[in-house]
């Protein structure tokens, strides 16, 4: 199954790197693009909808996600038909680290892509030996809805942040280090 992974747009304007990220099947995650390929190919994609917010504000010691002012995924969801289904990765904050403030940080928030330098064992940038849990809940079974109002986007955006705190609780007893660990929505 074709499941590709939406990258920022401004990626795909840096001429090698976005023939490397072409072959690795990553599309644009602008809106319109994304709407446009969920409706034609009626398939799928990974969106990491934190971004780069999340890239800079995540730590071992308290996992948050940033979804509570991101809610066109789901509007996206809700014109093309597609289903929504959340995913959390237990362990992801732990595997490498990432100077997270500072001119790195302001330059990424100008041109609109992470630009950091992280490492992780050695202080080379190889990930550090750490569990990782993958969890994939059932998915939300949205109604295609052409013109979505405000209100829907919203039932169907606290759903998703329900959904999501839900897996979190139900799955982080197979990852030790998160077993007395919320999840933060931001």
């Amino acid at each position: 199954m074709d499941v590709p992974t939406a990258a920022a747009s401004v990626i795909r304007l840096l001429p090698l790197l976005k023939d490397i990220i072409g072959i690795f099947g990553i599309v644009d995650a602008a809106g319109k693009v994304l709407s446009e390929r969920l409706k034609r190919r009626k398939g799928s994609c990974v969106i990491y909808v934190g971004g780069m917010v999340e890239l800079f504000h995540s730590t071992p010691k308290r996992e948050t996600v940033f979804l509570k002012k991101r809610k066109g995924f789901v509007k996206i969801a809700l014109r093309t038909g597609a289903d929504l289904i959340p995913i959390y990765s237990f362990g992801n904050t732990t595997v490498l680290e990432a100077f997270k403030s500072g001119p790195l940080a302001s330059l990424s928030r100008k041109v609109g892509v992470s630009v950091t330098v992280f490492w992780g064992r050695w202080f080379l940038p190889i990930p550090k030996r750490v569990k990782l849990v993958y969890a994939r809940g059932r998915p939300l079974g949205l109604p295609h809805i052409e013109h979505p109002t405000d209100a829907d986007v919203d039932k169907y955006h606290a759903l998703y942040c329900a959904k999501l705190v839900e897996l979190f609780d139900n799955y982080k007893k197979f990852n030790p280090d998160y077993a007395e660990k919320t999840l933060h929505i931001e």
